[in-house]
Protein backbone atom coordinates (compact mmCIF):
# COMPACT_ATOMS: atom_id res chain seq x y z
CA UNK A 1 0.00 0.00 0.00
CA UNK A 2 1.29 3.16 -1.31
CA UNK A 3 2.07 5.85 2.03
CA UNK A 4 -0.87 8.28 0.66
CA UNK A 5 -3.52 4.93 -0.18
CA UNK A 6 -2.36 4.61 3.65
CA UNK A 7 -3.21 8.44 4.68
CA UNK A 8 -6.37 8.03 3.28
CA UNK A 9 -7.20 5.28 5.17
CA UNK A 10 -6.31 6.57 8.34
CA UNK A 11 -8.04 9.73 7.55
CA UNK A 12 -11.61 7.98 7.09
CA UNK A 13 -11.32 6.21 9.48
CA UNK A 14 -11.13 8.13 12.15
CA UNK A 15 -13.47 10.38 10.90
CA UNK A 16 -15.92 7.95 11.37
CA UNK A 17 -15.59 8.26 15.32
CA UNK A 18 -17.59 10.17 17.44
CA UNK A 19 -14.84 10.79 20.11
CA UNK A 20 -11.78 12.46 19.58
CA UNK A 21 -9.42 10.69 17.64
CA UNK A 22 -5.53 10.28 15.80
CA UNK A 23 -3.85 7.99 14.34
CA UNK A 24 -0.18 8.95 15.06
CA UNK A 25 3.63 7.23 13.88
CA UNK A 26 5.23 6.27 16.68
CA UNK A 27 5.06 8.87 19.75
CA UNK A 28 5.68 11.98 17.83
CA UNK A 29 3.65 13.05 15.17
CA UNK A 30 0.41 13.08 14.15
CA UNK A 31 -0.77 11.43 11.04
CA UNK A 32 -4.57 12.25 10.97
CA UNK A 33 -7.32 13.27 13.25
CA UNK A 34 -11.05 13.74 13.05
CA UNK A 35 -12.58 17.20 13.80
CA UNK A 36 -13.16 16.77 17.51
CA UNK A 37 -9.51 15.95 18.37
CA UNK A 38 -9.22 19.21 16.46
CA UNK A 39 -11.67 21.20 18.36
CA UNK A 40 -10.40 19.36 22.00
CA UNK A 41 -6.85 19.77 21.67
CA UNK A 42 -6.37 22.56 19.05
CA UNK A 43 -3.87 20.33 17.05
CA UNK A 44 -3.54 19.47 13.58
CA UNK A 45 -1.86 16.74 11.93
CA UNK A 46 2.11 16.72 11.38
CA UNK A 47 1.48 18.00 15.31
CA UNK A 48 3.97 16.30 17.74
CA UNK A 49 1.54 14.24 20.02
CA UNK A 50 3.08 15.67 23.03
CA UNK A 51 2.45 19.07 22.61
CA UNK A 52 -1.03 18.16 21.74
CA UNK A 53 -1.69 16.74 24.84
CA UNK A 54 0.22 19.25 26.71
CA UNK A 55 -3.12 19.99 28.78
CA UNK A 56 -3.47 16.53 29.92
CA UNK A 57 -1.31 15.06 33.25
CA UNK A 58 0.71 12.22 33.18
CA UNK A 59 0.77 11.11 29.63
CA UNK A 60 3.98 9.65 30.16
CA UNK A 61 3.09 5.91 30.34
CA UNK A 62 1.05 6.71 26.99
CA UNK A 63 3.95 7.99 25.15
CA UNK A 64 6.36 5.19 26.48
CA UNK A 65 4.35 2.86 25.45
CA UNK A 66 4.07 3.73 22.00
CA UNK A 67 7.51 4.83 21.38
CA UNK A 68 8.34 1.27 22.92
CA UNK A 69 5.66 0.17 20.70
CA UNK A 70 4.18 -2.78 23.39
CA UNK A 71 1.93 -3.68 24.82
CA UNK A 72 -0.19 -2.96 21.84
CA UNK A 73 -3.22 -1.74 23.44
CA UNK A 74 -3.44 0.11 27.02
CA UNK A 75 -5.36 3.30 28.28
CA UNK A 76 -4.71 5.78 31.10
CA UNK A 77 -6.36 7.73 33.18
CA UNK A 78 -5.08 11.77 33.19
CA UNK A 79 -6.63 14.91 33.93
CA UNK A 80 -7.26 18.00 31.32
CA UNK A 81 -6.93 21.52 32.21
CA UNK A 82 -8.05 23.91 30.24
CA UNK A 83 -6.51 27.01 29.19
CA UNK A 84 -7.82 30.04 31.17
CA UNK A 85 -7.34 32.36 28.83
CA UNK A 86 -9.41 30.55 26.22
CA UNK A 87 -12.30 28.43 28.18
CA UNK A 88 -14.61 29.97 30.61
CA UNK A 89 -15.07 26.81 32.38
CA UNK A 90 -11.66 26.05 33.64
CA UNK A 91 -12.83 23.12 35.98
CA UNK A 92 -10.22 20.28 35.52
CA UNK A 93 -12.26 17.30 33.08
CA UNK A 94 -11.04 13.60 34.06
CA UNK A 95 -10.45 11.71 30.45
CA UNK A 96 -9.55 7.99 29.63
CA UNK A 97 -6.69 7.91 26.42
CA UNK A 98 -7.05 4.60 24.99
CA UNK A 99 -4.45 3.18 22.30
CA UNK A 100 -3.66 0.11 20.18
CA UNK A 101 -1.32 -0.29 17.77
CA UNK A 102 -2.44 -0.76 14.04
CA UNK A 103 0.60 -1.80 11.79
CA UNK A 104 3.46 -1.30 10.21
CA UNK A 105 3.61 1.64 7.76
CA UNK A 106 5.62 1.71 4.03
CA UNK A 107 8.03 3.65 5.48
CA UNK A 108 8.09 1.37 8.39
CA UNK A 109 6.90 3.78 11.21
CA UNK A 110 4.66 2.18 13.66
CA UNK A 111 1.02 3.56 13.57
CA UNK A 112 -1.45 3.27 16.35
CA UNK A 113 -4.77 4.69 17.20
CA UNK A 114 -5.17 7.63 20.17
CA UNK A 115 -8.90 7.92 21.51
CA UNK A 116 -10.08 10.42 24.32
CA UNK A 117 -12.81 9.90 26.23
CA UNK A 118 -14.56 12.18 28.70
CA UNK A 119 -15.48 10.90 32.08
CA UNK A 120 -18.27 12.93 32.42
CA UNK A 121 -19.83 11.68 29.09
CA UNK A 122 -19.40 8.12 29.97
CA UNK A 123 -21.08 8.97 33.45
CA UNK A 124 -24.00 11.11 32.17
CA UNK A 125 -24.90 8.06 29.44
CA UNK A 126 -24.80 5.77 32.05
CA UNK A 127 -27.09 8.47 34.14
CA UNK A 128 -29.23 8.16 31.14
CA UNK A 129 -29.52 4.66 30.60
CA UNK A 130 -30.21 4.05 34.53
CA UNK A 131 -33.22 6.34 34.46
CA UNK A 132 -34.54 5.32 31.90
CA UNK A 133 -34.31 1.86 32.88
CA UNK A 134 -36.41 3.40 36.45
CA UNK A 135 -38.88 4.98 34.13
CA UNK A 136 -39.45 1.86 31.82
CA UNK A 137 -40.51 -0.08 35.70
CA UNK A 138 -42.90 2.29 36.98
CA UNK A 139 -44.50 2.05 33.49
CA UNK A 140 -44.67 -1.81 34.10
CA UNK A 141 -45.91 -1.22 37.84
CA UNK A 142 -48.86 1.30 36.32
CA UNK A 143 -49.50 -0.79 33.63
CA UNK A 144 -50.02 -3.44 35.77
CA UNK A 145 -52.42 -1.29 38.04
CA UNK A 146 -54.48 -0.73 34.97
CA UNK A 147 -54.88 -4.04 34.57
CA UNK A 148 -55.63 -4.85 37.98
CA UNK A 149 -58.54 -2.08 38.21
CA UNK A 150 -59.84 -3.99 35.07
CA UNK A 151 -59.19 -7.09 36.42
CA UNK A 152 -61.42 -5.83 39.41
CA UNK A 153 -64.18 -3.97 37.53
CA UNK A 154 -64.48 -7.44 35.95
CA UNK A 155 -64.59 -9.40 38.67
CA UNK A 156 -67.57 -7.23 40.07
CA UNK A 157 -69.74 -7.41 36.73
CA UNK A 158 -69.16 -11.25 36.87
CA UNK A 159 -70.24 -11.26 40.42
CA UNK A 160 -72.83 -8.57 40.13
CA UNK A 161 -74.88 -9.43 37.04
CA UNK A 162 -73.72 -12.45 35.29
CA UNK A 163 -73.55 -14.47 38.88
CA UNK A 164 -76.84 -13.30 39.92
CA UNK A 165 -78.57 -13.55 37.05
CA UNK A 166 -78.02 -16.70 36.87
CA UNK A 167 -78.88 -17.24 40.43
CA UNK A 168 -82.46 -15.57 39.52
CA UNK A 169 -82.37 -18.21 36.62
CA UNK A 170 -81.95 -21.41 38.94
CA UNK A 171 -84.22 -20.40 41.21
CA UNK A 172 -87.16 -20.53 38.32
CA UNK A 173 -85.92 -23.70 37.19
CA UNK A 174 -86.46 -24.98 40.57
CA UNK A 175 -89.95 -23.23 40.38
CA UNK A 176 -90.32 -25.86 37.44
CA UNK A 177 -89.10 -28.23 38.82
CA UNK A 178 -91.45 -28.46 41.90
CA UNK A 179 -94.18 -28.48 39.17
CA UNK A 180 -93.49 -31.83 37.48
CA UNK A 181 -91.73 -30.59 34.41
CA UNK A 182 -87.88 -32.34 34.33
CA UNK A 183 -85.42 -29.91 33.92
CA UNK A 184 -82.78 -31.74 36.08
CA UNK A 185 -80.22 -31.15 33.23
CA UNK A 186 -80.71 -27.54 32.81
CA UNK A 187 -80.31 -27.18 36.68
CA UNK A 188 -76.79 -29.12 36.30
CA UNK A 189 -75.47 -26.99 33.70
CA UNK A 190 -76.28 -23.41 35.77
CA UNK A 191 -74.94 -25.09 38.64
CA UNK A 192 -71.65 -25.52 36.63
CA UNK A 193 -71.46 -22.22 34.95
CA UNK A 194 -72.28 -20.39 38.76
CA UNK A 195 -69.36 -22.44 39.87
CA UNK A 196 -67.12 -21.30 36.94
CA UNK A 197 -68.04 -17.65 37.30
CA UNK A 198 -67.15 -17.80 41.15
CA UNK A 199 -64.21 -18.93 40.56
CA UNK A 200 -63.33 -16.44 37.61
CA UNK A 201 -64.14 -14.05 39.70
CA UNK A 202 -61.77 -14.68 42.66
CA UNK A 203 -59.25 -15.56 40.10
CA UNK A 204 -59.43 -12.35 38.10
CA UNK A 205 -59.19 -10.23 41.50
CA UNK A 206 -59.23 -12.04 45.06
CA UNK A 207 -61.50 -10.00 47.20
CA UNK A 208 -59.43 -11.34 50.37
CA UNK A 209 -56.32 -9.21 49.07
CA UNK A 210 -57.97 -5.70 49.41
CA UNK A 211 -60.20 -7.37 52.55
CA UNK A 212 -57.95 -9.03 54.60
CA UNK A 213 -54.56 -8.20 53.15
CA UNK A 214 -51.69 -10.54 51.54
CA UNK A 215 -51.11 -13.04 53.57
CA UNK A 216 -54.39 -14.27 53.13
CA UNK A 217 -54.56 -13.28 50.25
CA UNK A 218 -51.32 -16.10 49.59
CA UNK A 219 -53.47 -18.89 51.69
CA UNK A 220 -56.34 -18.44 49.29
CA UNK A 221 -54.03 -18.71 46.48
CA UNK A 222 -52.08 -21.85 47.99
CA UNK A 223 -55.53 -24.05 48.03
CA UNK A 224 -56.47 -22.51 44.34
CA UNK A 225 -53.26 -23.67 43.05
CA UNK A 226 -53.50 -27.31 45.13
CA UNK A 227 -56.43 -28.00 43.19
CA UNK A 228 -54.96 -27.19 39.45
CA UNK A 229 -51.14 -29.12 39.92
CA UNK A 230 -50.01 -32.06 41.75
CA UNK A 231 -47.36 -30.01 43.52
CA UNK A 232 -48.29 -29.33 47.31
CA UNK A 233 -48.34 -25.80 47.79
CA UNK A 234 -48.35 -24.23 51.36
CA UNK A 235 -47.83 -20.84 52.99
CA UNK A 236 -45.42 -19.91 55.99
CA UNK A 237 -45.78 -17.03 57.66
CA UNK A 238 -45.24 -14.78 61.06
CA UNK A 239 -48.84 -15.00 61.62
CA UNK A 240 -48.75 -11.09 61.17
CA UNK A 241 -50.28 -9.22 58.34
CA UNK A 242 -47.11 -6.81 57.46
CA UNK A 243 -48.21 -2.73 56.44
CA UNK A 244 -47.97 -2.24 52.96
CA UNK A 245 -49.36 0.19 50.77
CA UNK A 246 -52.41 -1.15 48.04
CA UNK A 247 -50.15 -0.84 44.98
CA UNK A 248 -47.58 -2.78 46.90
CA UNK A 249 -49.69 -5.47 48.23
CA UNK A 250 -50.99 -5.88 44.58
CA UNK A 251 -47.45 -6.03 42.41
CA UNK A 252 -46.17 -8.45 45.45
CA UNK A 253 -49.36 -10.76 45.23
CA UNK A 254 -49.27 -10.95 41.38
CA UNK A 255 -45.29 -11.74 41.65
CA UNK A 256 -45.62 -14.32 43.88
CA UNK A 257 -48.34 -15.55 41.97
CA UNK A 258 -46.43 -15.80 38.58
CA UNK A 259 -43.62 -17.57 40.77
CA UNK A 260 -45.89 -20.12 42.46
CA UNK A 261 -47.44 -21.02 39.17
CA UNK A 262 -44.07 -21.70 37.87
CA UNK A 263 -42.93 -23.60 40.63
CA UNK A 264 -45.70 -25.76 40.20
CA UNK A 265 -45.23 -26.71 36.53
CA UNK A 266 -41.56 -26.89 36.33
CA UNK A 267 -41.42 -28.45 39.67
CA UNK A 268 -44.31 -30.94 39.40
CA UNK A 269 -44.60 -32.95 42.20
CA UNK A 270 -42.48 -31.23 44.55
CA UNK A 271 -43.54 -29.42 47.74
CA UNK A 272 -43.46 -25.36 47.16
CA UNK A 273 -43.27 -23.08 49.93
CA UNK A 274 -44.35 -19.46 50.38
CA UNK A 275 -42.93 -17.66 53.13
CA UNK A 276 -43.15 -14.62 54.49
CA UNK A 277 -41.18 -12.70 56.94
CA UNK A 278 -40.05 -8.99 58.29
CA UNK A 279 -38.21 -6.86 60.55
CA UNK A 280 -38.95 -3.31 61.10
CA UNK A 281 -37.90 -2.07 57.69
CA UNK A 282 -38.61 -4.43 55.19
CA UNK A 283 -40.56 -7.91 54.43
CA UNK A 284 -39.49 -10.44 52.53
CA UNK A 285 -41.36 -12.99 50.05
CA UNK A 286 -40.15 -16.33 49.62
CA UNK A 287 -41.08 -18.77 46.94
CA UNK A 288 -39.09 -22.12 47.07
CA UNK A 289 -39.31 -25.65 45.44
CA UNK A 290 -37.22 -29.02 45.51
CA UNK A 291 -37.73 -29.05 41.75
CA UNK A 292 -35.02 -30.09 39.15
CA UNK A 293 -34.08 -26.28 38.97
CA UNK A 294 -32.14 -24.36 36.51
CA UNK A 295 -28.65 -22.65 35.15
CA UNK A 296 -29.87 -18.80 35.46
CA UNK A 297 -26.96 -17.33 34.37
CA UNK A 298 -27.33 -19.91 30.66
CA UNK A 299 -31.26 -18.76 31.21
CA UNK A 300 -31.05 -14.92 31.05
CA UNK A 301 -27.70 -14.65 29.23
CA UNK A 302 -26.88 -14.61 25.77
CA UNK A 303 -30.19 -13.02 24.61
CA UNK A 304 -32.29 -16.10 25.68
CA UNK A 305 -34.18 -14.30 28.47
CA UNK A 306 -37.97 -15.01 26.31
CA UNK A 307 -37.73 -18.28 27.91
CA UNK A 308 -38.51 -16.83 31.12
CA UNK A 309 -39.84 -14.00 30.29
CA UNK A 310 -42.16 -13.95 33.16
CA UNK A 311 -39.77 -13.65 35.88
CA UNK A 312 -37.92 -10.94 33.95
CA UNK A 313 -41.48 -9.21 34.55
CA UNK A 314 -41.63 -9.92 37.95
CA UNK A 315 -37.97 -8.48 38.66
CA UNK A 316 -39.08 -5.16 36.57
CA UNK A 317 -42.35 -4.74 38.54
CA UNK A 318 -40.53 -5.16 42.16
CA UNK A 319 -37.56 -2.79 41.18
CA UNK A 320 -41.09 -0.45 39.89
CA UNK A 321 -41.77 -0.47 43.59
CA UNK A 322 -38.25 -0.24 44.83
CA UNK A 323 -37.76 -3.22 45.51
CA UNK A 324 -35.34 -6.43 45.54
CA UNK A 325 -35.67 -9.66 43.70
CA UNK A 326 -33.14 -11.99 43.72
CA UNK A 327 -33.36 -15.02 41.63
CA UNK A 328 -31.21 -18.29 43.10
CA UNK A 329 -31.09 -22.14 41.38
CA UNK A 330 -28.40 -24.25 40.22
CA UNK A 331 -29.48 -27.60 37.91
CA UNK A 332 -30.71 -30.47 40.17
CA UNK A 333 -31.03 -28.29 43.60
CA UNK A 334 -34.40 -26.37 43.32
CA UNK A 335 -35.06 -22.83 42.89
CA UNK A 336 -35.32 -20.25 44.89
CA UNK A 337 -37.12 -16.48 45.03
CA UNK A 338 -36.96 -13.84 47.44
CA UNK A 339 -39.09 -10.35 46.71
CA UNK A 340 -38.15 -7.48 49.31
CA UNK A 341 -39.61 -4.50 49.66
CA UNK A 342 -39.74 -1.79 52.19
CA UNK A 343 -42.44 -1.75 54.69
CA UNK A 344 -44.81 1.12 54.39
CA UNK A 345 -47.52 2.88 55.95
CA UNK A 346 -50.51 3.58 54.00
CA UNK A 347 -50.77 6.72 55.47
CA UNK A 348 -47.49 8.01 54.15
CA UNK A 349 -47.92 6.79 50.74
CA UNK A 350 -49.09 8.81 47.74
CA UNK A 351 -51.44 6.60 46.41
CA UNK A 352 -55.00 7.99 44.36
CA UNK A 353 -57.35 5.66 46.04
CA UNK A 354 -57.65 5.20 50.11
CA UNK A 355 -57.47 1.94 51.59
CA UNK A 356 -60.18 1.53 54.50
CA UNK A 357 -58.86 -1.92 55.23
CA UNK A 358 -58.50 -2.65 58.97
CA UNK A 359 -55.17 -3.78 59.64
CA UNK A 360 -54.33 -6.95 61.64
Amino acid sequence: MKPQDLHQLAETFVSLLDLPSAVVSGADEIVVCNDSWSKLTGAQPASELASSLRGFSSIEPLIGSLRAGSPTVGAITAVRTPDVATVAESLPVEYTIRWRRLYMSPDDRALALVVLQDHSEVEHLASVISSQRIRINKLMVRQTLIEETERRRLGRALHDVVSQNLGLIRMDVKRLLAKGVDADDLLAIIDRVIKDTRSLSFELSPPVLEDLGVIPALQWLAEHLNKQYRSKIRVEDGGCEPELSSETRTIVFRAVRELAINAAKHAEGSDVVISCSHDDRAVRFEVSDCGPGFDVAATFGGGVGFQRFGLLSVEQQVRGIGGMFELVSNVGEGTRATITVALELEEGGSHDEPDDRRRR
